[in-house]
C-alpha cells in the first residue's frame, strides 16, 4: 500500500497536479483510513459479543 501511494504521489506531481487533484487524494485516504478503523471496531465487537456469549454458555452448564 505503501508504494502505490508513494507511486500515486510521484504521479501527481509528475503532472504538476493542481492541489485540488492532491485535496482529493487526501480525503480518499482518509476515507480508507475511516473505513478501516470502522472494520477494526466492528470486528471487535463481534469479538466481545462472541466471548460473551462463551461466558453465558458456560455459565448455563
Amino acid at each position: 500500500m505503501l508504494k502505490q501511494i508513494i507511486a500515486r504521489l510521484k504521479s501527481l506531481t509528475a503532472n504538476k497536479s493542481s492541489p485540488n487533484d492532491l485535496d482529493t487524494y487526501q480525503e480518499s485516504g482518509k476515507k480508507t483510513e475511516q473505513e478501516e478503523m470502522k472494520e477494526e471496531a466492528h470486528q471487535l465487537e463481534l469479538k466481545e459479543n462472541y466471548e460473551q456469549d462463551e461466558e453465558y454458555e458456560e455459565s448455563e452448564k
